[in-house]
């Protein structure tokens, strides 16, 4: 319908608006993909594209990932997730099928799409900031992320960062190395802000990787110099994590951690010596008096009263209230309730259990929560709601899901319920809010199409790889070890923030380097 030239500006357009718009949620992430596919339709010249297609083997094993999906439909109970599973996997097939057929890009393309992803990520990020700190001053960790969970935001922030340190290192001008610099530095200074401590992880194993790969290169004295920052660093990381370790989890001194039996007006606490969990390293459940906390929470605010006994209402506001006590050192009865704040009363009312909480980054609040979740496990506590630990559960669950369909799975769309039926048959001590996905894309897969399905995907992912290893952007290597990771404690591929990491960025790179070697092959 319209020139070659105004189809590869629209390919173009349609190309760098996902790669701004994979950072800005559902619609911005699908509208370009729209426009990518009508354009490859208006184009036309299908006897041509199919030839190509059809005599691409790296094709159709990348592709096998979303047909094998199509092919567990064809024994699954549940239709309706497995066509969503379906609906969100197609990108799988229709992004290959366009970069595979279309005119290939050329490194002045390639790189505008990587600028793209960068300005996207930097106005998806600025707008977190200013959302978390400014306008909400949002208290959860997990609601710092706006377009995407803070696990996938994690991810492609790494990739912002190594597309930064690609630039700085072959950037002509210093100009250019300057701002590309600046850029890496407010990358890494946001997954700090907003506490996304799976993104701090993974940069912390790029890094490492990236170093030590420099170090190979250069003299003994750099070597030694570039050990000790590596040595100075892991210190200081290690002693902040061990500091907040500490300070919630080692007993503190005073009189409020020794159980007493009676409270300044007579009446007689509860200890529970079987519960230690702590907060600032004072007991939560000793020295508890309940009437007299709802009696006086009662009088501050009645339309927020809770009952502990003879029968249970509002129990939430009883535990956060008695945690957030504990952590400022009081006896949870009438005379430390008088002790709070109101700014105290406005936290236990947000369901904040530390009265420190407030002042912490988003990371400390995060390690923080890892903590209590170990602690919680430690003690054979409860798990529900705990993300890490929680995961042995899951794990455990997928398994006896394999054991019994290990060859083709349960099906595309019976994952989950599946996972419910062995969460009810093996008594799991999580509750029902809690039955979740496996949380590994590995286990996941084998759930769902079996030992046979786990193998494909393998080869969709690894064989294009080795096939192309001599033609593959440097880039990719940094975005390759951090979807293997994103794979081990995630379902990466459930979501679509998750499924578009990997289907562009992936199909991106594995296309560039297919034409590269067809330009120019190498024995």
């Amino acid at each position: 319908m319209f020139s070659e030239k105004i189809h590869r500006y629209l390919f173009l357009f349609g190309l760098c608006s996902l790669a701004f718009g994979i950072m800005m949620g559902t619609v911005p992430t699908s509208v370009p993909q729209f426009i990518l596919l009508g354009n490859w339709i208006i184009e036309g010249g299908f006897k041509r594209k199919w030839a190509q297609l059809s005599t691409n083997k790296l094709f159709w094993i990348i592709t096998s990932l979303f047909l094998i999906q199509l092919i567990g439909m064809a024994y699954t109970q549940d239709l309706e997730s497995g066509l969503t599973a379906i609906r969100i996997l197609t990108p799988l097939m229709f992004l290959p099928m366009l970069l595979f057929s279309t005119k290939p890009i050329n490194e002045k393309e390639f790189k505008l799409a990587l600028y793209c992803f960068l300005l996207g990520s930097l106005v998806s990020t600025i707008w977190c900031l200013i959302y978390n700190y400014i306008l909400h001053n949002t208290e959860l960790v997990r609601n710092a992320s706006r377009f995407m969970s803070h696990i996938r935001l994690g991810l492609y922030l790494n990739v912002a960062i190594a597309c930064c340190f690609y630039f700085i290192c072959t950037a002509a001008k210093n100009l250019h190395k300057f701002l590309f610099a600046v850029l890496l530095l407010y990358f890494v200074f946001v997954l700090y802000a907003l506490g996304l401590a799976s993104g701090l992880v993974n940069l912390s194993i790029l890094s490492f990787l990236t170093i030590v790969v420099f170090l190979f290169k250069q003299k003994m004295h750099i070597r030694i110099i570039s050990m000790v920052i590596i040595l100075v660093g892991a210190f200081y990381g290690f002693n902040f994590l061990n500091s907040i370790f500490n300070s919630q989890l080692t007993t503190a001194s005073g009189e409020n951690n020794i159980p007493h039996k009676i409270s300044a007006t007579g009446n007689i606490y509860l200890n529970y010596d079987s519960f230690t969990q702590k907060e600032n390293g004072n007991y939560v459940f000793i020295n508890i008096q309940p009437t007299e906390l709802q009696k006086e929470w009662k009088i501050r605010f009645p339309n927020d009263s809770f009952t502990y006994k003879p029968q249970l209402h509002n129990i939430q506001r009883y535990q956060v209230l008695v945690r957030y006590m504990a952590s400022k050192g009081l006896n949870k009865d009438s005379a430390g309730l008088t002790k709070l704040t109101s700014e105290d009363c406005i936290n236990i009312q947000k369901n904040i259990t530390n009265y420190k909480y407030p002042q912490w980054s988003f990371l400390h609040k995060r390690i923080y929560e890892f903590v209590w979740e170990y602690d919680e496990f430690m003690n054979e506590r409860n798990v529900n709601g705990h993300s890490l630990t929680m995961r042995l559960y899951f794990w455990k669950a997928a398994m006896s899901v394999i054991k019994k369909n290990s060859l083709f799975g349960v099906g595309t769309g019976d994952v989950q319920t599946e996972l419910n039926k062995t969460y009810i048959e093996t008594q799991s001590p999580l509750t029902k809010d809690w039955y979740k996905r496996p949380h590994n894309q590995f286990i996941t897969m084998t759930v769902s199409l079996g030992l046979v399905g786990l193998l494909i995907f393998l080869i969709s992912f690894l064989y294009p790889v080795n096939n192309l290893k001599k033609y593959l952007h440097p880039l990719f290597w940094p975005y390759f070890l951090i979807l293997v990771l994103s794979f081990v404690l995630e379902d990466t591929l459930e979501t679509q923030a998750g499924l578009s990491f990997y289907a562009f960025f992936y199909t991106l790179f594995i296309a560039q380097a297919f034409f590269k070697r067809q330009q120019n092959p190498v024995d």
